[in-house]
């Protein structure tokens, strides 16, 4: 049996973090570097995964060359990602699943492989970490894979778009998947497959807006990962869950000031159509 390492001053100096929460104690980057000198090799290889998002969309944002701003933190680079590209390079080194990804793309017409390529990436990355060498994060991705197509499902059915289109087909999880694909969209059927049925389900069939489903559905997944390691003290599992929460956190402070700039901007272009700025408040001044 694999005796598993303990981090007892890395997890005991760990800042307590709480939802709702408006700023970060660390930023991820800044985190997932100190984990590289704290953590064992292997399960430093552990956290990597959990940034592995980060590396998709920089991934699509390099391959179709869609000039977007680059996407941190990930596991790699923007030079080294670009190198993968580059005439000079002869073989590329990324994960098998990207490499898969590349080379299903090779014979395609990219601006018609456009629309279904991110979805194919995300099938891959899937089926890639639910082989992941750890149980706890097998589970993780399980149920973060069962939400996206959840409530991918709850918006075919709204928006009347074919649920074989959107839903995410991973080999071997076929439970979740057929039921949303013949339409089966009650918290019963789900009970035995997804955690928290009831109030996933509550929360995709209520009239609430995208945001508040969103952070309704964050606070679910840190009630699962609460509940997912109350018995895992100073093992790797606890730095997995802290790390995924700093995540949630950081996302929701970046969602939040990028939606408040819209807002302003909303108000302003309200404004303008009333009232003329006075020269010393121009805003191209």
């Amino acid at each position: 049996m694999l005796i598993k390492r303990e981090y007892y001053c890395l997890i005991a100096g760990l800042p307590d973090l709480f939802f709702d929460e408006n700023k970060i104690p660390v930023t991820s980057s800044v985190f997932r570097e100190e984990l590289q000198h704290q953590l064992s090799t292997p399960d430093f290889k552990l956290v990597e995964y959990l940034f592995l998002p980060f590396d998709n969309l920089n991934l699509i944002n390099v391959f179709f060359a869609q000039n977007k701003p680059y996407f941190y933190p990930g596991n790699i680079t923007k030079h080294e990602l670009e190198f993968q590209f580059s005439p000079e390079n002869e073989e590329i080194q990324l994960p098998e699943y990207m490499k898969t990804f590349i080379n299903w793309m090779k014979g395609m017409d990219k601006k018609q492989a456009d629309p279904e390529a991110k979805n194919i990436l995300t099938t891959l990355f899937f089926e890639h970490t639910l082989n992941c060498p750890n149980s706890f994060l097998q589970n993780w991705f399980r149920f973060e894979l069962n939400l996206k197509n959840v409530f991918t499902a709850f918006n075919c059915r709204q928006y009347n778009y074919e649920p074989e289109t959107h839903l995410l087909q991973v080999q071997g999880e076929d439970a979740v998947y057929s039921l949303l694909i013949e339409n089966k969209l009650k918290a019963d059927y789900f009970e035995e497959l997804l955690p928290y049925h009831d109030e996933l389900f509550k929360i995709a069939e209520s009239d609430k807006e995208w945001m508040e489903k969103e952070k309704a559905v964050d606070k679910i997944k840190w009630e699962y990962l609460d509940e997912h390691t109350f018995f895992h003290f100073f093992t790797i599992e606890k730095v997995l869950a802290f790390t995924i929460k700093l995540l949630l956190i950081e996302r929701w402070t970046k969602l939040d000031k990028e939606t408040g700039k819209k807002l302003l901007n909303k108000l302003i272009d309200e404004l303008k159509t009333n009232y003329e700025f006075p020269a010393e408040f121009s805003l191209t001044k």
